[in-house]
Formats: C-alpha cells, structure tokens, sequence
C-alpha cells in the first residue's frame, strides 16, 4: 500500500464511490414508484440520474488499480416513499454530498497533494448542485400543483411516441398512443 492508499484522498474517494453506486441504485428505486404513481416524466428523471451517478462511481473506481480496500459509511436504506417524498429526501442527500462530503473531499485532496482527486470532486460537485435544484423544484411543482399545468401556453411532448401538443396542461390522453397526462413533459429543443 503506498502513500495514496493510505491517505485521508483515498478513504474519501472509496467512500464516494460507494455513496454514488448506492446513490444509483436508490434513484432506480425512487423511479419505479414515480412510474407507478403515473408520473413519467420524473421516473425518467431519477433514472438520468441514476445513470449520471453510475458514471461518477466509475471515476471514483478507476482511482485504485485493484486490490481489496475496506469502506464503511452510513447510507439512508429501506425507505421509498411517494414520489414528492423522495424528491425531498433525495435534494437533502444531494445537498449533503456536495457541501459536506465533496467540497470538503476536495479540500483533503488538495491538501495532500492529489491534485487530480481534487479536480475530480469539484468537478462531480457540479452535477450533484444540479440534482439537488432539479429534485427541489420537481417536489415543488408536485407540491403547487404545476407538474402538468403553466401558467401560458406551451408544447406538450409525449414521453411515449413524440407526440406534440400545445396548451397549458397536457391532454388528457395522448391522442396518437393513448397513454394518460403523467407521459407528457414541456417540449426542450436540444438541437
């Protein structure tokens, strides 16, 4: 073991990597339910999500070339609420892991001397920023009542065949595959 295994830098990044695979694993969790309660849209959210956490535990991984190294933590388990419940309790973890665990990672990681770790947190902590904004704001449009109502009119797109439809709610039921108002999200144009 050298000095890297044996630094504050590497327990960090051990614990974080566990953190984010346990992360994915409870926001595919989280998605199922919202899939069930009708609300596609933030289902697939969480499964975005999940899979952006996949991606952070791989780069914690590929810090250690093998070997067995222990971790231990404490992670939130055994709960899947209503889907505004978990948005909720998934903002605050959010807020946890970027301005208590990886803000400080980084700070240890630069300390010692791992520039590279550093840079790795800071980088990660911008999408966990992001979840937390995006969790908060869903659980508030759930909260207010504006998941599937604007104020002015927009374009519907369905989650399900592309299906575009312009108004201030989606339509009761997709008129081309059927499916109800919980496949509708508001039209982004990425291109």
């Amino acid at each position: 073991m050298g000095k890297f295994r044996e630094s504050r830098t590497a327990h960090n990044l051990l614990l974080s990597y566990s953190a984010e695979a346990q992360a994915r694993t409870r926001y595919n969790f989280f998605a199922t339910r919202a899939h069930d309660e009708g609300l596609i849209q933030i289902g697939r959210l969480f499964d975005e999500t999940a899979a952006q956490e996949y991606e952070h535990a791989l780069r914690f991984f590929n810090f250690f070339n093998g070997g067995e190294l222990t971790i231990t933590g404490a992670f939130p388990a055994g709960v899947i609420k209503d889907t505004r419940s978990n948005l909720i309790a998934s903002a605050a973890l959010e807020l946890y892991v970027h301005d208590e665990m990886y803000a400080v990672f980084a700070e240890v990681a630069e300390a010692e001397g791992f520039a590279r770790a550093a840079d790795t947190f800071n980088a990660i902590n911008v999408s966990e920023k992001n979840h937390e904004i995006m969790f908060r704001e869903l659980a508030e449009n759930l909260a207010t009542g504006k998941t599937f109502q604007k104020e002015s009119v927009v374009t519907w797109k369905c989650l399900s065949c592309g299906y575009l439809h312009h108004g201030k709610t989606p339509p009761d039921k997709c008129p081309a595959c059927v499916k109800p108002p919980g496949y509708f999200e508001i039209l982004k144009k990425n291109w």
